[in-house]
């Protein structure tokens, strides 16, 4: 979306939109820490981005390059001339894509001077501003580092996911999947794809594992089944709202910070999430964050609207009072899943990816 890297000195030092492991090696040799920076019109264009990561802490927000500059302990001037510098280079590239003096990333040419000269070029620009506008641009920004999330594996598989010698050789009933595998990914993963290569290859070595000791007295069976059911219905009472005159208070909810004891509030509804803590997907600092808080904005730009009646009914505990009235309507009877090993892996999975892709944020911002 056009965001801009800084080291600590506000320079340029690398292609943002380059490969993961092209731009963790320019770091290494620059000065940390790493500042990802998205202007107005970058920010509004992930939005929902920027105001998930402020919610959790990683972001955060400059009412101008001017603040953002002094808070770094650097010229305001040196950054604008950074910011003019990447304007000017985007202004060639547009009028000559193919004369610029350093080699582009992927191909071709480029005229930015702080990418080129890494050799990796960079040829794409988006929601620009000029130097001028620098001081006084809004700005939300991150602070980044290379992180190990992922390691690409060493052991050979075969298309059941069974363990190869270096001859060639199946060892027979040894299996491996996800990060112990190489191969699977090539030279440098595809961002988002790693829970995807662990699921699919897990599920192909457990049905090989399956086949290599029973035989043909395997039978094929589904996540549906083995969950009882992914609309199955074990209809649960919903828990009677005890908070006092029709509902508890944000004073009543706010005494409830710890981790063991810890309530929000999301839609009106008060939940004492304190059990749900440790097998929270997302961790359990994503929860404590809107400890004795209304997480509604939060919550609901990452989760389906029936996630709380379907997984977990027995956290709500009462209406927010505000939310109560004087005379609450009769609430619709909320379901709750039988949660067999299919569906709660299922459930996992989805908020794990959702978390993970959400957390690689120079993948989102570049």
């Amino acid at each position: 979306v056009g965001g801009l890297l800084f080291d600590a000195t506000g320079k340029r030092f690398a292609n943002e939109l380059g490969r993961r492991d092209y731009v963790t090696g320019e770091m290494w040799k620059s000065k940390a820490p790493f500042r990802l920076c998205l202007n107005k019109a970058a920010s509004e264009e992930i939005h929902w981005h920027c105001e998930h990561y402020k919610g959790r802490g990683v972001m955060k927000f400059y009412s101008s390059g001017a603040e953002l500059a002094k808070e770094m302990g650097v010229s305001v001037d040196l950054m604008a001339k950074e910011v003019q510098a990447h304007y000017e280079a985007a202004m060639k590239q547009e009028k000559d894509p193919n004369g610029g003096p350093y080699p582009a990333y992927p191909d071709g040419k480029s005229w930015d001077e702080a990418s080129g000269k890494t050799g990796v070029g960079k040829k794409f620009f988006h929601n620009l501003i000029d130097g001028k506008q620098f001081a006084k641009e809004p700005y939300n920004v991150a602070i980044v580092t290379p992180v190990i999330h992922y390691c690409m594996g060493g052991l050979v598989i075969s298309e059941k996911s069974e363990v190869v010698t270096e001859a060639g050789k199946v060892v027979p009933g040894l299996y491996a999947a996800g990060e112990v595998a190489g191969g699977v990914h090539g030279n440098n993963r595809l961002g988002g794809s790693s829970l995807l290569d662990c699921v699919a290859f897990g599920r192909v070595a457990g049905r090989a594992c399956a086949q290599y000791m029973m035989g043909g007295n395997v039978k094929m069976t589904s996540l549906e089944s083995l969950s009882g059911g992914v609309g199955g219905a074990a209809a649960v009472e919903q828990k009677a709202d005890t908070g006092a005159a029709g509902g508890y208070t944000m004073e009543e909810v706010a005494k409830h910070t710890s981790k063991t004891d810890c309530w929000v509030v999301v839609d009106g509804q008060v939940l004492d999430v304190t059990s749900f803590l440790k097998d929270h997907p997302g961790g359990e600092l994503a929860i404590l964050t809107f400890a004795g808080k209304d997480a509604t904005a939060e919550f609901n730009m990452i989760h389906p609207p029936d996630v709380i009646g379907k997984y977990a009914p027995d956290a709500v505990i009462g209406k927010l009072a505000a939310a109560a009235g004087a005379a609450p309507a009769e609430a619709a009877p909320a379901t709750k899943e039988k949660l067999g090993c299919g569906t709660l892996f299922l459930v996992l999975l989805l908020a794990l990816w959702a978390v993970t892709a959400m957390a690689v944020i120079g993948g989102l911002a570049f």
